[in-house]
């Protein structure tokens, strides 16, 4: 996963896991639990211990050690990062597309990436006509 390209997009609370814990160990994170809630044990008690190794199956054991020693007692919300999915997702049919249609037209091309993504042709092209979003146009549309 590209998720470093897009790290502009991420929430505040995914930006401080990536720096806490690297960005393979945040990703993971992300798509265990994006979306919901979870309560970071002081690792104390016998619950303590086994939501510890959840998160350390997770993370892995030091990354779970690192979130327990910043967020321990902490009911941490884990974001979806939506934005930088979805932006991933976009990127990724342009590229596909590109390569589709060095043999193929841009018709069957559009066709194939819109029952891939499971979506309608006319999205696809809606996709291929954005530019990807960089710091620049996140920055653009905030003015």
């Amino acid at each position: 996963m590209k998720l470093d390209e897009v790290q502009h997009l991420l929430p505040e609370s995914a930006r401080l896991f990536v720096q806490l814990i690297g960005l393979p160990k945040a990703v993971m994170l992300i798509q265990t639990w994006g979306g919901t809630t979870f309560p970071v044990s002081k690792n104390q008690t016998r619950l303590g211990q086994i939501r510890h190794e959840g998160l350390a199956e997770v993370v892995g054991m030091e990354a779970a050690k690192v979130l327990t020693k910043h967020f321990g007692g902490e009911v941490l919300s884990i974001p979806l990062c939506q934005a930088a999915m979805l932006e991933l997702r976009n990127r990724a049919i342009r590229s596909e597309f590109d390569e589709l249609t060095r043999d193929h037209s841009a018709i069957y091309a559009a066709g194939q990436l819109a029952r891939r993504y499971q979506m309608t042709e006319r999205h696809v092209w809606r996709v291929l006509k954005q530019a990807d979003m960089t710091m620049e146009t996140k920055q653009d549309e905030l003015f």
